[in-house]
């Protein structure tokens, strides 16, 4: 008998494959399989006709592969039905090849993105949605920030006097004027160009029951004179200092309706008084405790008619005992009525009480009183030597007069056109603590009191300011004798920083949009008294806000 050829294993290859294609989709494709199998019963029909196979091998060929597709049939019933039982209440998803998964995607990404993420973010933003999911803590707080790039250049006079204006930082700490070196005197003759940067970062949050906290973080040069958040720029990209500029805790609660309204703040904080930069430097922070009272005279809480009370103290060194510790305490009590047109005017009258702030004269060779020295300063007060040391190069500079500073400030914004308005401000100041005869006893020289100081300001432009394309202007003069104010904490751009100073300044903000603005500012400055010392200080600034 011949051996089955290639094309009879074929066949019965094609038989079997038939069964198991009929197992799987016997509903939905009896038809074709009827066929199929009429076909191959044909062709092996055939295959015998044509003596490839006896007939009896044919038939038993047939039933071998009619069992075995019966057994596989119930097999698989019996797995179906297993599996529907398992599946009941599923949903079947046919499998999808990869690309056509990213088709698709593109395909709804672009005609549904846009509307999707707007209402998204619609979701977010409503207060009802996801929104209030949110902690209460995290809903109620707000985050504020500013940045600031300033172009600024220093020109001195050249008639300007040259080692006469001592650096009394760089010598207390080098601990003399021979051993400060070169650093033993300010600069007064050579300009200084210089790039700098202020960044600014914190929040305010809501702790209830008119609790509420807040901190800040802000950049700073540990070798800047003054308390200040300025970062010169030049550093070979190493990193900038930050430091905590703000960190407090505040109590606000209010009566009759409104009409009174008191705050306590606790921490290092904002300055809580009315002022100017000619007594306190707008980028001081006060650390201590403040309390501000209001009472509106009005019934109209919307435009408020108020009388004030501030009040705080402030400690500015620790010491042992904390008998000797040295502090700023201060009231000051005025008005701040405003209108419905949106002028506003501001007067104040304060206060300034700085106990322990004299340098006491050590004796011979002891450095017990050495505490007394202040930590900062600037230029312009009296001070004396209070190290009574036997060694000529030992220096340790002190200051020479109490400070009890009375400062009266008064502030009008008034809108007197359709989109523009005029802006007045005048401040006068004095020390009254200034004693000729104390100040003889520990300098062992008369000096003559120069306490007071004033200043005027006049400004015009857009009201409010802060739309793209507004602007406003100013233009002032200012008159600040040695000892009107502590010369530590008095601003620090106009003359360089202190007291003892006389000039103008003029300044131009434009608004690029609500968030960002410009300013040109322009300071011309001479000493009064002292050495002969004019600065001219022209600064650039490019600040951002949200």
């Amino acid at each position: 008998m011949r051996r089955p050829s290639p094309v009879l294993l074929t066949a019965l290859c094609a038989t079997v494959l038939c069964n198991r294609v009929a197992i799987a989709d016997t509903a939905a494709d009896e038809q074709r399989l009827l066929e199929l199998r009429d076909t191959v019963v044909n062709l092996v029909q055939a295959l015998v006709d044509k003596g490839v196979l006896t007939r009896e091998q044919a038939e038993k060929m047939i039933a071998d592969a009619k069992s075995k597709a019966e057994t596989e049939v119930a097999a698989d019933t019996a797995q179906r039905k297993a599996q529907e039982e398992q599946d009941k209440g599923a949903v079947r998803v046919p499998y999808v090849p990869q690309i056509v998964k990213e088709e698709i995607g593109k395909e709804v990404a672009a005609e549904l993105g846009p509307s999707v993420k707007q209402e998204v973010v619609s979701q977010i933003n409503n207060q009802g949605t996801l929104r209030s999911a949110l902690p209460d803590w995290v809903r109620q707080m707000t985050w504020t920030g500013d940045v600031r790039v300033r172009g600024e250049a220093d020109n001195f006079g050249q008639d300007n006097a040259t080692f006469q204006y001592i650096d009394f930082n760089a010598v207390n700490a080098a601990g003399g004027i021979v051993n400060a070196g070169a650093k033993a005197y300010l600069n007064t003759t050579e300009d200084v160009d210089r790039l700098r940067l202020r960044l600014r970062f914190g929040f305010d949050d809501v702790l209830g029951d008119g609790w509420s906290a807040g901190a800040r973080l802000a950049t700073g040069s540990n070798g800047e004179v003054f308390v200040t958040t300025n970062q010169t720029l030049g550093t070979y990209g190493q990193g900038y200092n930050i430091a905590v500029s703000q960190g407090y805790l505040r109590w606000d609660g209010s009566w009759q309706s409104g009409r009174q309204l008191f705050s306590t703040t606790a921490g290092r904080f904002a300055d809580p008084w009315l002022s100017t930069n000619m007594v306190w430097y707008n980028d001081l922070t006060f650390e201590g405790l403040s309390s501000n009272y209001r009472f509106n005279l009005s019934a109209d809480n919307a435009q408020r008619k108020d009388l004030f009370l501030t009040v705080g103290a402030f400690p500015l060194a620790s010491e042992t005992p904390s008998s000797l510790d040295k502090w700023l305490a201060g009231a000051q009590i005025g008005t701040d009525v405003a209108w419905s047109d949106g002028s506003r005017l501001r007067f104040g009258a304060a206060y300034y009480d700085y106990i322990h702030i004299v340098g006491q004269r050590n004796q011979p060779d002891s450095t017990f009183l050495n505490y007394t020295a202040p930590a900062l300063f600037q230029k312009g007060n009296t001070v004396y030597d209070i190290s009574s040391s036997t060694n000529p190069d030992v220096n340790l500079f002190g200051l020479a007069a109490d400070y009890h500073i009375v400062d009266l400030l008064a502030i009008a914004d008034l809108h007197t056109f359709s989109q523009y308005g005029v802006s007045l401000t005048a401040e006068a100041v004095r020390n009254i603590g200034f004693n000729a005869a104390e100040v003889f006893a520990r300098t062992g020289t008369y000096v003559a009191p120069r306490t007071s100081g004033y200043e005027a300001d006049i400004g015009f432009g857009n009201l409010p300011f802060g739309a793209s394309g507004t602007w406003r202007a100013s233009a002032g003069y200012r008159y600040l004798q040695r000892d009107a104010v502590l010369d530590a904490f008095n601003d620090e751009d106009f003359h360089l920083g202190g007291t003892d100073t006389k000039g103008f300044l003029v300044s131009l903000d434009y608004s690029i949009n609500k968030h960002v603005w410009a300013r040109f500012k322009y300071m011309s400055a001479n000493a009064i008294d002292g050495p002969p010392l004019a600065i001219d200080v022209l600064q650039l600034d490019l600040n951002g806000q949200f």
